[in-house]
């Protein structure tokens, strides 16, 4: 009996991981919440080898052991690819707050507490619903705002906050499913940024994901300021059109990153939302702030320094 279990629990592992390393292969959008999953995937595989060695002891299991930590550990080698550690002594030179609505019934009084407390110069909120009715939620604390007042914009899913005034504001919606990009140019220490805030759409749906990443790269490649861009990507940084369009447009990222999704998994999750940039920006820390996603929101703040050219 002991070894009829074993063999189930072999194959099932080796199923998992043959899935797992179809990445490895082809990029098949299906699959992709696999490909955001591996680090787990292959953690779990590893447990229930491990477990099944309690059992009956077996050159294979060692063999799938190895595998498992194979596929575990390539994921954080990619996550650090696209990392950038800020210039030593650079001091925070803007505090950016990004927030993403989980649940329409999220408590407003909690959410505008949460931001006031992060004290940020910039604010930027997604959600999968609609922002129409908290558009005038924080407008005293930041008066300088864009998202949801175009009359193109209907779906209301992305708005962008800030205390600075902000100049030559876009609106645009990337695929047919309504993904959207706010975009605005604002000073910090004399100099012009251009931010960015987005949301995209699942990558298990189709490959409206990739679509959606190539429009913004079209428009990134007309922008001459540094970027900041922000926002819920809807895909970890390992997932194939994520590292393509971080690669394409030379833009870097933070590691170690919070873990935002599943919100069920807690720290083990993997991160959907995004903070990016390029020089002379750099991100000296983030945090979040939203106690684990318990009232209906996801909060990241974010210090953000700027150094030379």
């Amino acid at each position: 009996m002991r070894h009829i279990v074993f063999c189930v629990v072999c194959t099932v592992v080796s199923i998992m991981l043959l899935i797992v390393c179809l990445r490895y292969v082809s990029n098949i959008w299906p699959l992709a919440i696999v490909n955001a999953l591996q680090m787990q995937i292959g953690a779990l595989c590893l447990a229930i080898v491990l477990l099944s060695n309690i059992f009956v002891r077996h050159w294979y299991s060692l063999l799938l052991a190895i595998a498992s930590v194979v596929l575990a550990a390539h994921p954080t080698l990619m996550l650090g690819e696209f990392a950038r550690a800020p210039a030593p002594g650079s001091g925070p030179a803007l505090r950016l707050l990004t927030i993403k609505i989980l649940d329409d019934a999220a408590d407003d009084a909690a959410l505008k507490k949460t931001v006031d407390e992060a004290n940020a110069d910039v604010v930027i909120m997604t959600t999968t619903g609609s922002l129409a009715g908290r558009r005038d939620l924080m407008r005293q604390s930041y008066p300088f705002h864009a998202g949801c007042d175009d009359s193109a914009n209907s779906r209301c899913t992305v708005m962008l906050l800030a205390r600075r005034p902000l100049s030559d504001l876009r609106f645009q919606l990337l695929s047919p499913v309504g993904s959207e990009l706010i975009s605005a140019t604002l000073s910090i220490e004399g100099r012009r940024v251009r931010v960015f805030a987005t949301r995209l759409s699942k990558t298990w749906f189709d490959t409206f994901h990739s679509f959606e990443l190539f429009n913004i790269t079209r428009i990134l490649r007309e922008t001459k300021e540094p970027v900041l861009l922000a926002g819920d990507f809807s895909a970890p940084v390992i997932v194939a059109d994520m590292r393509w369009f971080l690669g394409n447009n030379r833009l870097s990222s933070v590691y170690p990153e919070p873990a935002t999704w599943p919100v069920l998994l807690g720290p083990l999750g993997v991160s959907n939302d995004h903070v990016f940039f390029n020089a002379p920006l750099s991100v000296l820390s983030i945090s979040r702030t939203d106690g684990n996603g318990k009232l209906g929101y996801i909060t990241l703040l974010s210090n953000i320094a700027i150094g030379e050219n």
